[in-house]
């Protein structure tokens, strides 16, 4: 059974699209847990698990890391908030992160390219 500190299972069926904290990564929960307590702020889940099928739907590829359990995406209205989620995930060792102007990606994904930044 996946469990999680801070994350409610409502917040998970809020996701686009909908799902599950039973649908999560356990280390990925540990490190969210984490980065809650060190950004100092709450971190509202805009997606996190997403279908292989859901994502081809959406004309995706199907292969990225929200398929595989190890993502999210974070919503994110300020500078400051986003200094300090960046901040931290850095700090407890996310190697893959993507920031675009209402939200950031935090994986750990190790199937895809280690130590990035990219910008949507």
């Amino acid at each position: 059974m996946i469990t999680a500190n801070f994350f409610k299972e409502s917040e998970f069926q809020r996701c686009v699209p909908a799902c599950s904290l039973q649908d999560m990564d356990q280390e990925l929960m540990n490190r969210l847990d984490l980065l809650r307590e060190k950004a100092g702020i709450p971190l509202v889940l805009n997606s996190a698990y997403r279908s292989v099928a859901h994502e081809k739907k959406m004309g995706r590829a199907g292969t990225s890391a929200h398929t595989l359990r190890v993502a999210v995406d974070i919503r994110c209205g300020t500078d400051a908030n986003r200094f300090k989620i960046v901040k931290a995930a850095i700090e407890l060792g996310f190697a893959r992160i993507g920031i675009a102007k209402t939200y950031l990606h935090l994986d750990i994904s190790t199937r895809h390219t280690q130590e990035v930044v990219w910008l949507y």
